[in-house]
């Protein structure tokens, strides 16, 4: 039965272990607001990519995504700098390596005060947003959620390779 709940639903085991982590894992879940971000004239957004080190990342990809449709998909210069033009306002998932965020973009002139003037993505494996337990069971409960064909094939050898071994169902040879 646990094999079963650990392939069947490995995020569970995820959350309860993240949530153990959390200070006050008892209060509700708070939800984070897309950060605003201001398009220049013609619906540009410009950004750098940066490693957790900041120094700027070269040739990394970065997309854009509004719903379930590709807006995007570019490349920083030797600098880390990118650059996407004829943006509409909208809340956009930007995308690049180890990072990944949600931005509310406005049309030029319409953003409220105190929205950013472009993106500074930091790319790395090190980045995390949200709630990360970095325990055994995490670890483990993400590798099983991305492979589950493999999870299910070695649970079904654990269970076979016993019973085709234990053959003393058959009557004693004769001599």
């Amino acid at each position: 039965m646990a094999s079963i709940a650990l392939v069947a639903q490995p995020q569970l085991l995820i959350a309860a272990e993240s949530a153990t982590n959390v200070p006050n894992s008892n209060t509700h879940p708070v939800a984070v607001a897309p950060a605003d971000v201001a398009l220049a004239d013609g619906g540009v957004v410009t950004g750098q990519v940066v490693d957790t080190a900041g120094q700027p990342q070269a040739n990394v990809p970065v997309t854009l995504h509004t719903g379930d449709k590709d807006i995007a998909r570019v490349r920083t210069d030797k600098q880390g700098n990118f650059r996407v033009a004829s943006l509409k306002g909208g809340v956009y998932h930007v995308a690049t390596n180890g990072n990944e965020g949600v931005y509310r973009f406005w049309s030029p002139r319409t953003a409220p005060p105190g929205s950013q003037t472009g993106l500074n993505l930091v790319s790395g494996r090190n980045v995390y947003r949200g709630q990360v337990g970095g325990g055994f069971f995490t670890s483990m409960g993400q590798w099983v959620a991305e492979h589950p064909i493999i999870t299910g094939a070695g649970i079904a050898a654990a269970i076979a390779v016993p019973l085709a071994l234990d053959d003393d169902d058959d009557p004693p040879a004769s001599p």
